[in-house]
């Protein structure tokens, strides 16, 4: 039975989960446990080889690189891609001797086209900043909305010279699961850091440039990046944090009317800040109250609408309401965040495999694997 099993799934992995001997909720994952979920899944990974194209499996997982392909310290190869507009050769040696910066970005859909463009004018600010003391290469990973780039950069809106992985090739080799996404090199060309889009995007870079220019010590690099401490809440906002944190304590502990109350009490001390109302969101979701979930999402986004965990926790709600087309964008928009969840890695993969997009199904699988082997 199980060479019959093997062999009739081997052709697509993804159709593993949907076998009995399996379990026909891992495509739900949500209602397993993490534990058993890991189990599950690493199996039906295990069993069908999927890492056998990655080597070690380390070189697969995730850990703190954000790469699925590379692992952390690892070197990269150096590679040659097209000039995006002249088509001409371009060449970069990762073993140069200098600090590298390689941004893969695209731009479709709009919100991540905005956020692209944002990282290309932040790169740059760098190459100006840096002059000859780094490399750096800005690489447009997609095989649409190539008349838009040709635009931006005839009306001077992008000033790096672009490299053309329309074809996926470099991306599909580093493996890289998002965009617009940076990735840090030291002088030897090993994977120093992954950095994905974020508010504070520039400073991030900066500060590890620095280091690997040896500006910076290894203690200063890590207390530069230690979050800033809020000296001056008030007392109605040291009340807000500590409702808040006491919801998240009992939601972890599975002690929902508790993490309710606390989530409520912090809501109407500070009804404009929205960490409250996705801790009531998350309760909901846990207790499988979806449509109560989704209204306390859909709250939080009315006060930000760029909300990471809000719009996790949105499509996460329509998902599993079986409304794949209103959940796609949002859970595509939610997956670039610094540290996409679980749960919008495995809904993602689930809606793609439905689209009959097995290669970004298969990819975000990995991820979920990966994920998970890290946290072990």
């Amino acid at each position: 039975m199980l060479s019959s099993f093997f062999t009739a799934y081997l052709s697509n992995p993804l159709k593993l989960v949907k076998h009995p001997c399996i379990s026909n909720s891992c495509r739900r994952y949500i209602d397993m446990s993490e534990k058993d979920y890991r189990f599950v899944v690493l199996l039906a990974f295990f069993m069908l080889g999927i890492f056998h194209g990655c080597g070690n499996t380390a070189h697969c997982a995730e850990n703190d690189s954000g790469l699925i392909n590379i692992a952390p310290n690892s070197k990269l190869p150096s590679f040659k891609l097209p000039d995006f507009k002249t088509r001409k050769p371009l060449t970069l040696k990762t073993d140069s001797g200098k600090p590298t910066i390689i941004t893969f970005f695209s731009l479709i859909p709009p919100y991540r086209e905005k956020r692209s463009l944002n990282l290309l004018e932040i790169q740059a600010k760098l190459d100006n900043q840096f002059d000859d003391k780094i490399n750096s290469a800005a690489i447009f990973s997609d095989d649409q909305n190539s008349a838009a780039l040709h635009r931006y950069i005839d009306d001077g809106l992008i000033k790096v010279k672009i490299w053309d992985d329309s074809a996926r090739k470099l991306y599909n080799k580093y493996g890289i699961y998002m965009m617009p996404i940076s990735v840090l090199l030291n002088s030897e060309g090993n994977l120093h850091a992954v950095i994905p889009y974020t508010e504070e995007l520039k400073e991030l870079i900066t500060t590890n440039i620095r280091y690997l220019l040896g500006d910076l010590t290894k203690n200063q690099l890590k207390s530069s990046l230690q979050p800033k401490a809020n000296i001056t809440l008030s007392k109605e906002e040291k009340e807000y944090v500590r409702r808040v944190n006491y919801g998240r304590v009992m939601l972890a502990r599975k002690m929902y009317p508790a993490a309710i109350r606390e989530f409520s009490t912090a809501a109407k001390i500070m009804p404009d800040s929205i960490e409250a109302l996705i801790g009531l969101g998350n309760v909901q979701l846990k207790a499988k109250k979806i449509k109560k979930a989704e209204l306390y999402f859909n709250k939080a986004l009315t006060i930000n609408k760029d909300s990471d965990e809000a719009l996790s926790g949105l499509g996460t709600c329509l998902y599993r309401q079986g409304k794949l087309k209103e959940a796609l964008p949002i859970l595509e928009s939610a997956f670039i965040a610094e540290k996409p969840s679980l749960n919008v890695i495995v809904a993602l993969a689930d809606i793609y495999e439905q689209k009959g997009d097995i290669k970004k199904a298969v990819r975000l699988n990995k991820l979920a694997i990966s994920r998970l082997i890290s946290q072990d």
